[in-house]
């Protein structure tokens, strides 16, 4: 039986065959969301304000359709599908910003440590773990719908 009700931390989430890579997407779109008011990285003051722009357009994107994949909303799955890809395509087009994902630090674990956190909780490993995880979404969304 589908589920209708769409909850910030639905209980299902507690059920043993309620998937790892679910949660993990919901967590990772809501720190995508949040996680760039909190860094600063090292760029030009243009191609901050472009990633201004990009990042104060997709923080409610990102805030819905991590809880909605929580839910098991198709139409979830599909947005941050979208929005992967987006910044994905984005990073392309504007290759110095991938730059801007190392933290730089005088303790050289800090700077390893923080960078891996920024890489893959807004940088590109997040959105490639996003595509990755894209068959375990749609199934469980799918059978969410019957």
């Amino acid at each position: 039986m589908g589920q209708t009700e769409f909850r910030i931390f639905p209980e299902e989430r507690m059920h043993e065959d309620y998937r790892w890579q679910i949660w993990a997407v919901g967590w990772l779109a809501i720190f995508k969301a949040f996680l760039w008011l909190a860094w600063e990285p090292n760029l030009p003051d243009s191609t901050l304000r472009l990633l201004g722009y990009k990042y104060t357009l997709s923080m409610l994107p990102l805030i819905v359709f991590g809880i909605g994949v929580w839910n098991l909303k198709r139409w979830a799955v599909w947005g941050i599908i979208f929005v992967a890809v987006v910044n994905l395509i984005f990073l392309i087009f504007y290759p110095q910003i991938f730059n801007g994902f190392f933290v730089k630090s005088e303790v050289l674990i800090y700077s390893a440590i923080l960078s891996a956190i920024v890489l893959v909780c807004n940088g590109p490993l997040g959105d490639i773990f996003i595509l990755i995880s894209t068959p375990v979404m749609l199934k469980a969304a799918q059978k969410n719908q019957n």
